[in-house]
């Protein structure tokens, strides 16, 4: 029998931060900090024999039933690092660009200094997590109600809002409490120039002035008896 052709999954579109540069800026745009840096390396050999080295050096745990990837952590920075037999690595907890490229290095060097002939090559930050957050409460149905073809919304599978931008391709997830946070920059410039668009073009002019309420469940419930 033949199978049924699968449904395409439909994609959302992406707003262009560009049509929001030039906007009048009614509310001080709060500061984000980054919260984790994710930085991939790669140690210089095409093959690591993970099982031997997690049986003999105490500091390398690896489960291949539960994952592929040998884990090794650090205390300064403090970070989780995870590498595959082929040779590549991806560190993850860093709070600046800086201390990734750092972590990456301790974590070649702890490898050397315990006989494992590795190098530090092609480090490359894929991906930075950001977090800000507006002294006041957010709009989010009306929000999406407008934005509806750019943003994805189901507060009853997940609280916050989605919304994704072009150029640079990046995603905000915007909650009710005014809590925002960024994912999918390759450098905080890009955050920089696409969270002022965003906010000044979009979010203040869903900023709740009237209900300081953050609980998610509570702003469900009544949206809910205003939308019927």
């Amino acid at each position: 029998m033949p199978k049924a052709p699968r449904k395409k999954k439909k994609q959302r579109q992406r707003i262009n931060p560009d049509d929001f540069r030039h906007v009048t800026k009614t509310v001080e745009l709060p500061k984000f900090e980054l919260q984790n840096v994710v930085a991939t390396f790669n140690l210089g050999v095409d093959h690591l024999d993970l099982r031997a080295i997690a049986l003999r050096k105490p500091f390398v745990e690896y489960n291949p039933q539960k994952f592929a990837a040998a884990t090794i952590r650090i205390r300064s920075p403090r970070t989780t690092a995870l590498a595959f037999a082929s040779g590549n690595m991806v560190c993850t907890g860093a709070k600046t660009e800086i201390e990734a490229r750092v972590a990456g290095r301790k974590y070649v060097r702890l490898l050397q200094k315990h006989g494992i002939p590795v190098s530090f090559q092609n480090f490359k930050i894929q991906n930075i997590v950001a977090s800000a957050e507006i002294p006041h409460t957010l709009k989010l149905l009306e929000l999406s109600r407008s934005y509806g073809p750019y943003v994805s919304y189901e507060p009853d599978l997940f609280p916050g809002l989605v919304f994704r931008t072009t150029a640079p391709k990046l995603v905000f997830l915007l909650f009710r409490s005014g809590k925002i946070v960024i994912t999918g920059a390759k450098n905080r410039q890009e955050i920089e120039s696409t969270f002022s668009s965003l906010f000044h073009g979009i979010v203040t002019k869903f900023i709740d002035y009237e209900d300081a309420s953050t609980s998610s469940s509570d702003y469900r419930a009544k949206m809910r008896r205003n939308f019927r």
